[in-house]
């Protein structure tokens, strides 16, 4: 029976890691969440799996390192094994490192696994007289228990601001659209890469089906920014309280098109929206894990800190995100309360 092999998918991770377990991979020491996150992260790494009638059968994790290819977690379905699946999958690692121009490739294997010595060594692959030494880093929390505190204000605006109409950059096309509603792919493309670089963690985590209630409900208005024909930018209103209270739920530019002038349009744009209709109050928070500028941009288009706590996120790495580095505020940082912690919108 042929395979083919792709790249692993959300969907994927729980079945790969059970059949890990199913053919004797996983270690105490080793946690293959872990693992799998970091590979999908890696620009030159991957979890490739093969997948019958649904149900992930076999994997591969690949990577280079510049020097060397990497073969590991090598699994076949313990069911399907002896019918030449095992050289398929290492024929599909194979064929991803050649593609890459990998000049060599190697792996692991325990001195006392015989069984898989002789596999490799029957097709073709040799045994090199080298030593392997290793150095443990325990500092490192397990996938699932790095939780990331964050200092999160609170800013409102409680009228509609004087200003004059917000106008695009001279010399940029710029259209404002609703998407009425997004779906839940393009969501997650606008979401994921706006927020990558942030620590936007919540919504990566949802289900499809919950992050489709969310966003399909139409009281909750999503509003893209496109310049010169590519989504730039987005902002959310959320209008599900029945007070008069009206949040700007999410915001931000992708990175492409940060620094291009027309952020401040955007969030100008959309607080003009926000303010239609029965509105008594804007609100809308950030965090100390944002853009440094963020706190100060929220304030010059007219809010106000009111509050301000520390909110506990989970573990980033959940979502396919780094552990979070937090960068200095700048020098024009506008203070809250005497404190110069600064930063981005909902996470």
């Amino acid at each position: 029976m042929g395979l083919d092999f792709r790249p692993i998918e959300d969907a994927d991770v729980d079945g790969v890691v059970a059949l890990w377990e199913r053919c004797g991979l996983l270690v105490p020491h080793n946690d293959p969440h872990r693992d799998i996150q970091s590979a999908r992260r890696a620009p030159d790494a991957e979890v490739l799996v093969a997948d019958v009638l649904g149900k992930v059968v076999a994997t591969a994790m690949v990577g280079y390192d510049g020097h060397r290819g990497w073969l590991y977690y090598v699994a076949v379905d313990p069911g399907r094994q002896r019918k030449g699946m095992g050289r398929q999958v290492v024929a599909a690692a194979e064929a991803w490192m050649r593609a890459r121009g990998v000049p060599k490739a190697e792996l692991m294997i325990r001195a006392t696994n015989d069984k898989v010595r002789g596999f490799y060594d029957r097709i073709g692959w040799t045994e090199e007289p080298v030593v392997v030494m290793s150095q443990t880093f325990g500092d490192a929390p397990p996938i699932g228990l790095g939780t990331v505190d964050t200092v999160v204000t609170a800013l409102e605006m409680l009228a509609r601001p004087t200003r004059p109409s917000p106008h695009p950059p001279a010399n940029t096309r710029t259209a404002l659209i609703r998407a009425e509603p997004p779906t839940v792919s393009f969501y997650r493309y606008l979401y994921g890469t706006v927020g990558a670089e942030w620590t936007w963690v919540s919504r990566r985590l949802m289900s499809d089906d919950a992050l489709l209630a969310e966003i399909s409900d139409p009281r909750v208005e999503v509003y893209v920014l496109y310049v010169d024909g590519a989504p730039a930018g987005y902002g959310e209103i959320d209008r599900r309280p029945t007070n008069g209270d009206v949040e700007l739920a999410y915001f931000g530019l992708l990175p492409d098109f940060i620094g291009r002038g027309v952020g401040r349009y955007l969030l100008d744009t959309v607080v003009d929206i926000a303010w239609t209709g029965p509105t008594e109050r804007l609100w809308v928070h950030t965090c100390d894990l944002d853009h440094p500028r963020a706190l100060g941009v929220y304030q010059r288009a007219g809010f106000q800190p009111f509050d301000q706590w520390v909110e506990t996120l989970p573990d980033p790495r959940l979502a396919g995100l780094p552990l979070p580095t937090r960068r200095p505020a700048p020098s024009d940082a506008v203070s809250v309360s005497g404190n110069d912690t600064v930063t981005p919108i909902r996470r």
